[in-house]
């Protein structure tokens, strides 16, 4: 049986949380839960107790020293475990990885968090499915640390971190609806920390570009240039770079080619960028002087920005890069070139997990396929699409576009534009906003 955790059942005893009537149903069948809301609702009774407001004796500047010092060193040798730990559990099938973590003794700690928390980050671009594991194993981990163990608001901004970057992750990997839903959790324990501006931005941050996959651009650029102030304000230029470059990039979602390529153009070259941030900023360019059809400057920038990622070794960017760049040659009338591009970009994307990807990816090199008269392995293509989509539960509207497609391939009357039909139609289907597929209007686009 699956538990709510304590910031699910907190809201519920305070009365605010939207799923009561769930939780309600849940704690009558479920021993620990029901155990977990009456700790919860005696610590809020024990507030009532004038004692409680008592303030506590005076320590002296020394003592305060002597107690900062002794957690620092607690911290660090929690810390130096977890580096042990994760070394022996983070092996192997990522799979394995929750049960290793469970039967190791000890493993409960504020240090194994953050040390997970830095984990992912190592994982994301290479093994994104394994960094969702790293993220969702540290908020099991924060929400089952005792609040009474470290000081005040420690595991609630713990708590908050690893709820923000599994958000991260869970909208790399496509899935925004459970990302928009984790960062909003994420927000609500910043807000009950002390000066959370600086980490406020940083949820904003991740917030918008969540976002901005789910066609809320007006949202996402408000959110981006407020976090891109705040980390100005801090002083934090490489944070407020990495904020203007998706700020771009949801103008450049949004239809505002050009603006996105002067901001991008802009802070191209800044001393303060990071080698990761200059090497998508070249990308993005190729992407965006292809769509305005100006195919020497895109070739130049694309090239770069592949191999850039590759000497990287960021895979899943390499893909998304190399994706990209596909479709902006076949923008540019390259057709033939673009075709070995799309063809590895939808395998590394398959060897990722990354489903909905590698699926449009698959249906562009159709399409690209049918354009230069290369039929043969189009209904294969297609195939093994329907395949992978069925497999992986995607939506039904995404299998009645597909059903459409294959039907259309079985008769042989597939063609570039309906292939594009629907792989727009995929790439634009945000859980938020279902929408009925229909076939293209006959002769559009032909």
């Amino acid at each position: 049986m699956s538990h709510y955790d304590q910031e699910a059942l907190f809201e519920y005893v305070e009365g605010i949380s939207p799923i009561a009537s769930d939780i309600q149903s849940h704690v009558t069948s479920c021993e620990e839960c029901s155990a977990e809301v009456g700790e919860q609702r005696a610590m809020m009774a024990s507030l009532g107790d004038a004692d409680v407001w008592e303030p506590a004796p005076p320590s002296s500047p020394r003592q305060f020293v002597v107690n900062v010092t002794a957690f620092a060193e607690r911290a660090r040798q929690e810390e130096d475990a977890a580096a042990a730990l994760c070394d022996e559990v983070l092996t192997g099938p990522h799979a394995w990885w929750p049960q290793r973590l469970r039967k190791a003794a000890g493993s409960q700690t504020a240090g194994l968090v953050k040390h997970l928390l830095e984990r992912w980050r190592q994982l994301v671009d290479s093994h994104p499915a394994a960094g969702l594991q790293v993220t969702t194993l540290a908020s099991e981990v924060a929400n089952a640390l005792d609040v009474a163990q470290y000081p005040c608001d420690y595991v609630v901004k713990l708590r908050a971190q690893a709820y923000r970057d599994h958000a991260f992750v869970l909208s790399f990997m496509g899935r925004h609806p459970e990302a928009l839903n984790v960062v909003d959790r994420a927000k609500r324990l910043f807000e009950q920390v002390p000066l959370p501006e600086y980490d406020l931005a940083r949820v904003s941050f991740v917030k918008a570009g969540i976002l901005r996959h789910i066609d809320r651009t007006e949202e996402a650029v408000a959110l981006a240039r407020q976090a891109a102030d705040t980390f100005l304000r801090f002083g934090d230029r490489s944070r407020y770079l990495n904020t203007r470059i998706v700020e771009a990039a949801i103008l450049y979602d949004a239809g505002s080619i050009r603006d996105a390529l002067i901001l991008w153009e802009s802070i191209k070259g800044d001393p303060g960028l990071e080698d990761v941030s200059a090497v998508r900023i070249t990308h993005n360019l190729a992407v965006g002087y292809a769509q305005l059809h100006q195919p020497e400057r895109a070739a130049e920038y694309g090239r770069e920005a592949v191999a850039q990622f590759e000497l990287l070794g960021m895979d899943t960017a390499c893909a998304r890069s190399r994706w990209l760049l596909g479709n902006a040659l076949v923008e540019c009338g390259k057709t033939r070139d673009a075709l070995p591009i799309l063809r590895t970009a939808w395998r590394e994307f398959e060897q990722f997990g990354m489903i909905s990807e590698a699926g449009i990816a698959a249906l562009e090199l159709a399409e690209a396929l049918l354009m230069v008269g290369e039929t043969e392995e189009v209904p294969a293509i297609c195939r093994d699409v329907i395949t992978q989509f069925t497999r992986a539960g995607m939506a039904s509207r995404a299998m009645t576009a597909l059903s459409f497609l294959r039907e259309a391939v079985a008769i042989g009357q597939a063609t570039p534009s309906l292939v594009r039909h629907v792989h727009t139609f995929l790439r634009g289907l945000p859980e938020e906003q279902p929408r009925l597929f229909a076939p293209p209007t006959p002769g559009a686009g032909e």
